[in-house]
């Protein structure tokens, strides 16, 4: 019946075609960046953390669990002295996931390494461990404790472990709150523009003044916003001193190329949008789904939830698309045409809002599985935190259509008009707008699971 619904409604027929035709396409393009979607980690390393070594080793060997991009990848070594020593990091010719650098000249005590690489997909990850260095001349000054534990093998696994989980129960740095706030309103900009145009593109309503302007001013503001954050996030992979080789190697990685993409299609979206609204809807749908082959998903499960994420972003957009719609649309026609009424809108929007609740719940659902793992992380962590209060937004808005189904629809006809039904919709709109900063700042956490 809800299918029929959309398909039966004359200004609604194409955008399920166009749906199907963005995700058939962003699929595809996705498959082949999933591929070397995946974060790394630090596996082994010469010299070992904690490792105690007696004569200085003749090259640095960071070996990851994925390939790694050098120009992007940066290792310094402090000294017992406290001072810093860059050394400059090259790729393996035999193992694309090792990279090498020469050690400067050592003088005997504990060394810390501080490393940070970028992985195939453009994430930066960085950690450090130390190790000492027991050379021949400053013996002496290294307890002995430190000298006998060459001849153990099982201490220094146990040394290692425990530098490790060192690492681990770091707290990690909260994500910026400018950062945030850009990324989420470049996605709410995204989410909005396609949702106006999957409804409006190819129909009387784009000639609407206050929704023809709210859709260019939404496009506009998406390509600006999220081009800015895609600079910003250029800027904090490329380590200082790469100069125009970094920025290449971090704009063609995986995420550099769909931060890309993205900006394109909106772009092309907003030239084509005055003559031809249904091509211009089909690629910000299309830029919709490309937000997909970035941030967890890439890393968690990717041929599971990069799928279930892309569903996630195109559910909602054609969800706020159509609170939006509710809320910009008049009465009826200015012109008078008698072209489309509100009630039909609003019935329409209602049908696609409950589909796109059923499709964000079961990819939601997926995606905190994969992400979240034990029931405890939920409220033992941030992320899983997090997460819980997403789930509650989504029922708050749930409410709202609940509401707007069972009280305010019935109540619409002839003699109705839709001042009353606009009011709750502003308030769920706000309550959306909410969700997506959450989900802006989830991208930014690390998720129990890790990578």
């Amino acid at each position: 019946m809800l299918f029929d619904l959309l398909c039966h409604q004359p200004l609604f027929r194409p955008r399920l075609t166009r749906v199907s035709a963005a995700l058939l396409t962003s699929f595809a393009v996705g498959a082949t960046l999933a591929w070397a979607a995946v974060h790394i980690r630090l596996e082994s390393s010469v010299p070992a953390a904690g490792e105690v070594v007696s004569s200085a080793p003749e090259r640095f060997e960071l070996r990851f669990s994925g390939p790694v991009n050098e120009l992007l990848s940066v290792l310094v070594l402090v000294a017992p002295s406290g001072d810093s020593i860059r050394v400059a990091l090259e790729a393996s010719l035999d193992d694309e996931r090792m990279l090498t650098g020469n050690v400067p000249e050592l003088t005997a005590g504990e060394y810390l390494v501080l490393w940070n690489a970028v992985s195939a997909d453009g994430h930066p990850v960085s950690g450090e461990f130390s190790f000492i260095y027991a050379g021949a001349p400053a013996v002496a000054d290294v307890p002995a404790q430190a000298v006998d534990q060459t001849a153990d093998p099982g201490h220094r696994a146990a040394a290692s472990a425990e530098a490790s989980e060192s690492d681990r129960s770091r707290p990690e740095p909260s994500p910026s709150a400018g950062i945030v706030l850009l990324a989420g309103l470049g996605m709410a900009c995204l989410l909005g523009f396609a949702g106006l145009l999957w409804y409006c593109g190819s129909s009387p309503l784009l000639r609407e003044p206050r929704i023809g302007r709210a859709t260019t001013l939404l496009g506009w503001a998406a390509l600006f916003i999220l081009g800015a954050q895609h600079l910003a996030w250029t800027v904090s992979v490329v380590p200082a001193g790469a100069g125009f080789a970094g920025v290449t190697a971090a704009l063609s990685s995986s995420t550099g190329l769909a931060g890309l993409s993205r900006l394109v299609l909106v772009l092309v979206a907003l030239v084509a949008l005055p003559g031809h609204g249904r091509a211009a809807a089909g690629l910000a749908l299309t830029a919709v789904v490309v937000g997909a082959m970035s941030g967890h998903a890439v890393a968690i499960s990717p041929w599971i939830t990069i799928p279930a994420k892309m569903v996630h972003l195109v559910a909602a957009s054609v969800w706020f698309g159509g609170l939006l719609l509710l809320v910009l649309a008049p009465d009826g026609p200015d012109d008078g045409s008698g072209a489309w009424n509100f009630g039909a809108l609003v019935r329409a929007a209602s049908g696609a809002a409950l589909l796109s609740v059923v499709l964000i719940a079961a990819s939601g659902i997926i995606q905190s599985t994969r992400f979240v793992g034990d029931l405890s992380a939920y409220w033992g962590t941030p992320y899983g935190r997090g997460v819980l209060a997403k789930w509650a937004g989504l029922l708050v808005l749930i409410g709202f259509g609940a509401f707007h189904r069972l009280r305010a629809i019935p109540k619409l006809g002839s003699t109705h008009d839709g001042r009353g039904l606009r009011r709750t919709v502003r308030l769920e709109t706000i309550v959306m707008l909410a969700v997506v900063m959450l989900a802006a700042w989830l991208a930014r956490v690390s998720p129990p699971a890790g990578y």
